[in-house]
């Protein structure tokens, strides 16, 4: 799981990849990831623990998506860009973006409640007609931490290139 904390460590954004959807041999290679919001809670009793603010439970993500935002991650922490984002072509449930640098970054986690409140209340919305915003700043250890995460978490599901078969030659 790649975990984002804010400056102050009583946020954090949480990105979970759950299983290859696709390998890339018939539809683009895809990824079901969990991603949710999380608050730090002190509970009685000396207990310490994150809560759950919201979460989406199922979403996908393209490849090519999660390898732009990756490279573009990588430019902003190296200084050489300005922002980083990331929005599922698939399904843009949920959109990320980190800006600022060299040291300190404004993070923008949006996620469409259309998945959330169908669950909840049984009734059906449009796409982007409900959304979340939650804003916070991390300083460049965290995004670092996020980043490093995150290649993991995409590190433990490879496509396998010996199962895509060459096109007809031209």
């Amino acid at each position: 799981m790649a975990v984002l904390l804010n400056q102050t460590s009583n946020l954090r954004l949480r990105i979970e990849l759950l299983r290859r959807i696709s390998d890339g041999t018939t539809r683009p290679a895809s990824l079901e990831m969990r991603v949710g919001v999380d608050r730090y809670l002190h509970q009685p009793g000396g207990k310490h623990a994150f809560a759950p603010m919201l979460e989406v439970p199922r979403a996908t993500l393209l490849d090519m998506d999660l390898i732009q935002f990756l490279q573009a991650l990588e430019e902003l922490l190296d200084g050489r860009a300005q922002t980083a984002a990331l929005e599922a072509s698939v399904d843009p449930a949920i959109g990320l973006r980190l800006q600022g640098g060299p040291e300190a970054f404004l993070v923008e986690v949006g996620i469409d409640l259309l998945n959330v409140l169908e669950q909840v209340g049984g009734m059906a919305g449009e796409r982007s007609a409900d959304l979340a915003l939650y804003r916070f700043a991390v300083n460049k250890r965290a995004a670092l931490a996020f980043c490093a995460g995150l290649i993991e978490e995409f590190a433990a599901f490879p496509t396998d290139p010996s199962a895509v078969k060459p096109g007809e030659p031209a």
